[in-house]
């Protein structure tokens, strides 16, 4: 999710004006289908991911600026869009309140549930967490989308239930490493000791969450609704299905960081300069 990425030189969405006019520098190298494909996007006809022109040509064309900007303007503009003319009260975060991407929630009644999520801004390599390009520099890299679907699932929840309570009976048994010294407060034991507490009680309410959710609250069903509605529109629009995505869950650069749980499932699909991710949650 973008949070407050504001910047004083922040790169924003370039106009159809502008792109058409930057287009017009091609007409010497680009063929004339390559040049009526990016006026395609630009004119937002489709979108920039479905599979209009074959992988050689794509590759070729990822290697322009040009072919950047056309489609960060396209994925930008067609998501807005898409969301205009739903019926719901979204909370849409752009270059309105300048963003470098464009941020789509909802609210219900007391959580806020991610939609759908475009971040172009310069960061190197696409899906790692890694510094933004020095200045002077510039990057082909057109950004990373994210999508996010809630499902019911009783055997994950009742899988995850198992992992908790496992990891709890791993802390339960585990003992400081530190030897105490009499009359010396703090130090490594005592860290250690208040670091342990602190997992167990967030272990043990974790539990207690999991164990007492035997049914699905009537928001936890308009959650899966909401997001199954708008996942399919979004994977219509792109021209993609559940089988265009690779499972990488347990891929260990992607979770570097986060903590194994049974009730969240990562799918990508990688094309040239762009990465899309599949977030899928289960209750």
């Amino acid at each position: 999710m973008l949070i407050g990425r504001f910047n004083d030189n922040w790169n924003k969405v370039k106009t159809k004006e502008e792109l058409l006019e930057f287009l017009k520098e091609y007409r010497g190298i680009l063929t004339e289908p390559m040049l009526d494909y990016l006026t395609s996007l630009i004119e937002l006809k489709f979108s920039v991911i479905r599979e209009y022109i074959n992988d050689s040509d794509r590759k070729a064309l990822a290697e322009l600026e040009i072919y950047k900007k056309v489609a960060i303007y396209n994925i930008y503009n067609r998501a807005q869009n898409l969301f205009n003319k739903q019926n719901g009260e979204f909370i849409i975060s752009g270059n309105n309140k300048g963003i470098e991407g464009l941020s789509v929630s909802i609210k219900l009644s007391d959580r806020n549930i991610e939609l759908f999520d475009f971040d172009y801004e310069e960061i190197r390599p696409s899906g790692y967490n890694t510094p933004k390009v020095p200045n002077g520099f510039k990057t082909l890299n057109i950004g990373d989308i994210s999508l996010f679907q809630t499902f019911e699932s009783k055997e994950l929840r009742e899988a995850e239930l198992n992992r908790v309570m496992e990891k709890l009976e791993r802390l339960y048994d585990e003992r400081n490493p530190y030897p105490s010294r009499p009359g010396v407060v703090g130090g490594s034991g005592s860290t250690w000791a208040f670091n342990h507490a602190r997992k167990i009680q967030e272990y043990e309410e974790r539990f207690k969450q999991l164990d007492s959710k035997k049914e699905l609250s009537d928001e936890d069903k308009r959650e899966i609704e909401i997001t199954r509605q708008i996942h399919d529109l979004l994977l219509e629009d792109f021209g993609l299905t559940s089988e265009s995505f690779v499972d990488e869950s347990n891929q260990s650069f992607y979770n570097f960081g986060i903590e194994k749980t049974e009730l969240k499932k990562t799918h990508v699909k990688r094309m040239p300069n762009l990465t899309i991710t599949d977030n899928k949650k289960y209750i």
